[in-house]
């Protein structure tokens, strides 16, 4: 049985204050299209779905229009979505029952996540479980007698020790109660014996993170993959880098770069084969690459190489964080430049030997007289220096500019 894993879409998301809704739609485009391309049984999204808990109306309208695409085309397809961290659950899973009906399965409260969907595709049955991110105090710790077929499962997970219908705070305990109720679910009616699938938004030990994702402090919020060993397979959100982090645990990674960190990374989704008919559940990962509508690159060289030069001729329309290697300042570089790169986003200048940041802040250090107790401070001069300190001159333009409004302020007090 075939699915497709994806995860933190983070639609209404924005890079450097530049909207990237049109590259979100070119994205679930070739999602669409991808779904076309096989027999898939489920398309998986494992959180973070929006961008921020109230997301914009583009981004709500272009989730909306892909649900509807996607149910009218493909009417046997189940699609399994998860709220992630960045998601209201609440605003995610409304009418999710309604939803059902349609094959839309949106699980936002935790407390439904172990009642399985059971999937049915050429003569194979799957169970899918949906977890979705474990706010604190979402799961209390809970005990029943598990069934005898799966209390070996659950023996593992058995916290008796501790007190019950307590509010579960850390990310660590929230799994671990979770684990110990799929434990029991997974060996119950209607589960039991199936290969069983967990879609889940969390940050798994060893997992590599990047630049663009919300982090969770503290070793009490990372989880270990081995708590959901029993799984055939999980299909993970959170993390932005496509990755393995356990034997049968993956992160698809988020179908287009957040942050320059990733600039390079080969951004897609998972395409995962259950061999749901044989021993052992065994488990084929085939990565499907998406070539965005703009790519994401770091590039470092000087000025001249940029301004004259044609070596980056090529980045014209991706989006770009540029390093200028100078060896002194270059006054207003992102205006100069980004005529010739539109797409410039971010533009760092790494200062070279012969005069340091730490050496013009030296040279426009007040003399002695000029710090001397008593002595006037001078607004414009001050301003000269510290354009100086910045850009290594101070433009005249500028500086009157600067007096002029310090004037109209003067004569408004």
């Amino acid at each position: 049985m075939k699915l497709l894993h994806t995860a933190d879409w983070h639609l209404g998301k924005s890079l450097h204050e530049t909207s990237l809704i049109e590259d979100q739609r070119h994205m679930l485009e070739a999602l669409f299209r991808e779904l076309g391309n096989d027999d898939y049984a489920a398309l998986i999204v494992a959180g973070d779905v929006y961008d921020r808990t109230i997301p914009g109306t583009d981004a709500v309208e272009l989730f909306s229009a892909f649900l509807a695409k996607v149910r009218a085309s493909f009417p046997g397809l189940e699609i399994c979505v998860i709220p992630g961290n960045h998601d209201s659950a609440q605003r995610l899973s409304f009418a999710d029952r309604v939803l059902e009906a349609q094959r839309i399965h949106i699980v936002g409260n935790p407390e439904r996540s172990f009642e399985p969907i059971i999937l049915r595709k050429s003569g194979e049955t799957l169970a899918i479980f949906l977890l979705p991110f474990l706010s604190a105090g979402t799961l209390k710790r809970r005990r029943r007698e598990a069934t005898a077929a799966g209390q070996s499962d659950a023996q593992e997970f058995d916290f008796s020790d501790e007190p019950e219908d307590e509010p579960l705070l850390s990310q660590r305990d929230l799994a671990r109660e979770a684990a110990r109720r799929f434990a029991i679910a997974r060996a119950d009616p209607p589960a039991r014996g199936l290969p069983s699938v967990l879609v889940a938004h969390l940050f798994a030990i060893n997992g590599q993170e990047s630049e663009s994702e919300r982090i969770f402090l503290g070793s009490a919020e990372r989880i270990d993959p081995a708590l959901f060993a029993g799984f055939s397979y999980v299909a993970l959100g959170h993390l932005h880098r496509c990755q393995k982090v356990a034997d049968r645990v993956r992160y698809s990674g988020s179908p287009l770069a957040y942050s320059f960190d990733e600039a390079g990374d080969e951004k897609g989704f998972l395409k995962i084969d259950i061999a749901c008919g044989t021993e052992g559940f065994p488990v084929t990962a085939t990565k499907i690459p998406l070539t965005p509508l703009h790519t994401v690159a770091r590039l470092s060289g000087s000025f001249a190489d940029f301004y004259a030069g044609t070596a980056y001729d090529a980045y014209r329309d991706e989006y770009l964080e540029i390093t200028l290697t100078d060896e002194t300042t270059v006054a207003n570089p992102v205006n100069l430049l980004r005529p010739k790169f539109p797409l410039l986003l971010s533009l760092r200048q790494d200062i070279g030997r012969s005069e340091t940041a730490g050496a013009r802040a030296e040279r426009s250090r007040p003399t002695q007289d000029e710090s001397r107790e008593g002595a006037r401070r001078n607004e414009r001069e001050d301003f000269s220096r510290f354009e100086e300190l910045l850009w290594g001159e101070a433009p005249g333009e500028r500086v009157e500019l600067f007096a002029s409004l310090l004037g109209e302020v003067a004569d408004e007090a």
